[in-house]
């Protein structure tokens, strides 16, 4: 009987020192975890602030090389137009592009079924935005050329999946790939392409 009783104690004992342990172990692997992250991010992102922080430095000692060209951007509000040409064209631009030098063209609205599923109908409503170049801003652009990436939006559409633009980048993707197909018909001419509706049934 003694013996049960002793076996009682201990048994009592470790169950008391069982929710002790757990909470010094979570406290324990808690203090490692943030002693290795801190060290980690100290040795990853160190060199990147050091490296912003010296840019900036000489971006400051670095002499006003613009007021050198004569360019009248006199304002420090970093918007000034540098080599590389950002910040030269005017509020019109979007994309690097001056649409004051652009032609807009609206395309019949396309309407047919896509892929998959094929029961599923598309309207679009495009325009495009075409630069002409040698005879076409001379004479005009070519009809032919425009039906030709009318029948190719047309073909694109009707391989395009749903699930594709319901993706949440899809629309993006498909804007991305009607200008770059639109780009190749026109050898360069067409810049960016509209979507003015897009409805699908």
């Amino acid at each position: 009987m003694a013996d049960a009783i002793t076996d009682q104690d201990q048994e009592e004992e470790e169950k008391g020192s069982s929710p002790i342990m757990a909470v010094v172990f979570i406290l324990v692997a808690a203090l490692l975890a943030g002693g290795v992250g801190f060290g980690v991010g100290k040795t990853l992102f160190a060199p990147m602030v050091t490296g912003a922080e010296a840019s900036a430095d000489e971006m400051a000692k670095a002499p006003d090389t613009d007021a050198d060209k004569g360019d009248d951007h006199s304002t420090d509000d970093g918007h000034g137009a540098h080599d590389d040409g950002h910040g030269t064209a005017d509020e019109t631009s979007l994309r690097g592009l001056d649409f004051a030098k652009l032609d807009v063209l609206e395309l019949d609205p396309i309407t047919t079924n896509i892929g998959v599923p094929s029961d599923v109908w598309v309207r679009m409503e495009l325009s495009l935005a075409i630069e002409p170049k040698g005879e076409e801003a001379e004479e005009g652009i070519d009809p032919v050329m425009i039906e030709a990436i009318h029948a190719d939006f047309l073909a694109y559409m009707r391989t395009t999946r749903l699930q594709s633009l319901a993706l949440p980048s899809g629309f993006q993707h498909m804007v991305t790939d009607l200008e770059s197909r639109a780009a190749l018909r026109s050898d360069g001419m067409v810049k960016r392409v509209f979507v003015k509706a897009l409805l699908l049934e």
